[in-house]
């Protein structure tokens, strides 16, 4: 693994972070309104609250958010679901409980310029909105049958 390139990451943050400020909200054919807010942007920098992923995962992920608003706006259909019962915090009256909720993941595998097919995944909590929790690199191709795997997803919408 190559050392740090801390300008290299800084320029892609900012780009996930612009991103953002300028996308709070994305009319998606498919599900609707679907809202851009800090729990996707941390997902992109970390798998869980214990785990950071690896700083040039970071910059692919950060460099693919550029396609995520047109995948969402022009595909009227997504490719995967997931509806998994998990243990979320919560704020009760001033203190933190831990609450069992329905979590919904939706996928959307698009191909970009004939050679980079990426996956946006979505996420909604209980009755909660809808918001962006991912974009991963699926393949690159690089010319006809020249295809180089990524693996920078387990398959897992909510650890992708």
């Amino acid at each position: 693994m190559s050392n740090f390139d801390a300008k290299k990451y800084n320029d892609a943050k900012r780009v996930g972070e612009s991103f953002f400020d300028k996308n709070k909200k994305i009319d998606s054919l498919a599900l609707g309104n679907i809202r851009f807010n800090s729990d996707g942007f941390l997902h992109l920098i970390c798998k869980n609250k214990k785990h950071k992923r690896d700083w040039k995962n970071q910059v692919k992920r950060f460099h693919l958010l550029p396609y995520v608003k047109p995948v969402l706006e022009k595909m009227g259909y997504y490719q995967e679901y997931q509806e998994v019962m998990e243990e979320i915090m919560i704020v009760d009256h001033g203190s933190f409980k831990r609450v069992s909720k329905i979590v919904r993941y939706w996928a959307f595998v698009a191909v970009i310029d004939n050679k980079i097919r990426i996956k946006v995944i979505l996420k909604k909590t209980g009755n909660g909105e809808i918001i962006f929790w991912s974009v991963i690199p699926y393949w690159k191709t690089n010319g006809y049958k020249d295809v180089k795997l990524v693996t920078l997803y387990k398959g897992n919408l909510s650890m992708d």
